[in-house]
């Protein structure tokens, strides 16, 4: 008979908007706080944790420095939700990440303002 383990953790998040939420709870911050510390307007905060909005890059890398994430995590993260949301309907989206997946990387744009 084999044994049920309930010491397992629980996966991260996938949605940023979970995560974040997760990460400011387990901090004991409040939304006011999180927006203060990015300098982002508290609504937005709020929308971002909901899925209603989602982050720039330049958000995105303030709350990676705010909650010591991989700041790399939370970009391809951030990306994912953009792909889902323009394109996760349409059926050739699959394949199409297939495509991206199989091409080189691309040089990063050396234009892009740091945040």
């Amino acid at each position: 008979m084999s044994k049920i383990s309930y010491r397992q953790t629980a996966p991260q998040p996938l949605r940023l908007g979970d995560w974040l939420r997760h990460e400011r709870e387990a901090r004991n911050l409040t939304l006011a706080a999180v927006a203060e510390a990015v300098e982002m307007d508290l609504s937005l905060v709020h929308k971002i944790e909901k899925g209603k909005r989602y982050l720039t890059e330049r958000q995105a890398a303030r709350l990676a420095r705010l909650f010591e994430a991989d700041p790399a995590d939370i970009e391809a993260r951030r990306v994912a939700e953009e792909i889902h949301h323009y394109y996760g309907g349409n059926p050739a989206t699959p394949m199409a990440l297939q495509i991206l997946n199989d091409l080189p990387m691309a040089p990063a744009n050396r234009n892009a303002k740091t945040p």
